[in-house]
C-alpha cells in the first residue's frame, strides 16, 4: 500500500526535498499584534530570530482546514496517511487531529501517532517509520513501533537564559533576578511534557549533571541534542563534556522555531537515544 507521512513544524524539518512522500502541515506562530505566520520554509532562521528578539512570540495548532485539506489531497494518491505531530504533553495538536482521523473519510486511512515527540525525538521517528514502511510492514504496528519507542523515555532541557522564560511568564522577573545572582542554572525534564527536574550553580555543571543522569539511567544509547542560537564556544563546551563523559553522540540539531518561542536563545536538551 502507498503511504504517505505528515510532519509539522515540531520536527525542525522545512526542506523536504531529500524525502520521499514527506509532507509539511505547519504550526503556527502568533505575534504581538495578534496575527499569525505558518512556521514553513518561507519563514527563514535569521526573520524568526529577529521577530523571536524583538517581541513575545506564542504558538498554536496547526490550521485544521489546511490539514484536513492535505489529508484530501493525500488521499487522491495515497492508500493511507500517517501523522507524527508535536507530543500532547506540550499542544492540543495530537488530540485535535486524532479526533478528526476517526471520521468516516479518514477513519482507517489517517493514523496520527501519539508520539510523545518534538525536535530531535520526532525526527528518530521519522527514521523508525521510514525502516519500517521499506520493510513492508503493515501500518497499525509502525504505529504501535513508533508510540512504544517513547512511550517511557526521560531527556532534559538546560536553559542557559532565563530571558525568554522570564519574557513568556513561566517564571517571575525577581525569581529570575535571583538565580542570575546566585548563578543557578535550572535543569528541566522532558517525556512529553515539561517538568522541573534540579538546579545547579553554573551551566556546565547543569551540563555535568545531567550527563551523569543520563549515564546512570541508560544501558545502550547514543545521545541526541538539540539546541537554538547559541555561541559557538559554548557548543564546543557542551560537545567537549558529552566526549569526556564517553557518550556516543548521535543527532545534533537546532531546535524548531515553535520551541524557540518559548525557551529562547541559549538552551539545550539531551535526549538518549536506546540502540
Amino acid at each position: 500500500m502507498k503511504t504517505a507521512i505528515i510532519i509539522d513544524s515540531s520536527v525542525g524539518l522545512k526542506d523536504l526535498s531529500n524525502y520521499q512522500d514527506l509532507y509539511l502541515v505547519p504550526l503556527l506562530i502568533n505575534l504581538e499584534d495578534e496575527s499569525t505566520i505558518k512556521d514553513d520554509i518561507t519563514l527563514n532562521r535569521e526573520q524568526f530570530y529577529k521577530l523571536n528578539d524583538s517581541q513575545v512570540l506564542k504558538t498554536s495548532q496547526s490550521l485544521p482546514g489546511d490539514m484536513l485539506a492535505k489529508w484530501d489531497e493525500l488521499l487522491k494518491d495515497y492508500d493511507q496517511i500517517i501523522c507524527l505531530l508535536l507530543s500532547k504533553g506540550l499542544s492540543g495538536q495530537y488530540n485535535t487531529f486524532k479526533m478528526f482521523s476517526q471520521e468516516d473519510e479518514y477513519k482507517d486511512k489517517v493514523f496520527v501517532v501519539d508520539t510523545n515527540g518534538v525536535s530531535v525525538v520526532l525526527n528518530r521517528q521519522l527514521e523508525i517509520c521510514y525502516e519500517l514502511l521499506k520493510n513492508n510492514t503493515p501500518i497499525e504496528q509502525i504505529v504501535e513501533a513508533i508510540e512504544n519507542k517513547y512511550k517511557d523515555f526521560k531527556g532534559y532541557i538546560i536553559p542557559r537564559s532565563l530571558t525568554q522564560l522570564v519574557r513568556g511568564g513561566r517564571i517571575t522577573k525577581a525569581a529570575a533576578g535571583l538565580a542570575k545572582i546566585l548563578k543557578i542554572t535550572p535543569i528541566l525534564k522532558y517525556n512529553g511534557e515539561i517538568d522541573k527536574e534540579d538546579k545547579t550553580r553554573t551551566f556546565k555543571k547543569a551540563v555535568e549533571i545531567v550527563l551523569d543522569k543520563i549515564i546512570k539511567d541508560e544501558k545502550d544509547f547514543i545521545l541526541d541534542i538539540s539546541y537554538s542560537q547559541v555561541e559557538q564556544s559554548v557548543l564546543d563546551e557542551v560537545l567537549q563534556l558529552v566526549e569526556q563523559k564517553g557518550i556516543t553522540l548521535g543527532l545534533l540539531k537546532e531546535m524548531p522555531n515553535v520551541i524557540v518561542c518559548h525557551t529562547g536563545r541559549e538552551t539545550f536538551a539531551f535526549i538518549p537515544y536506546s540502540k
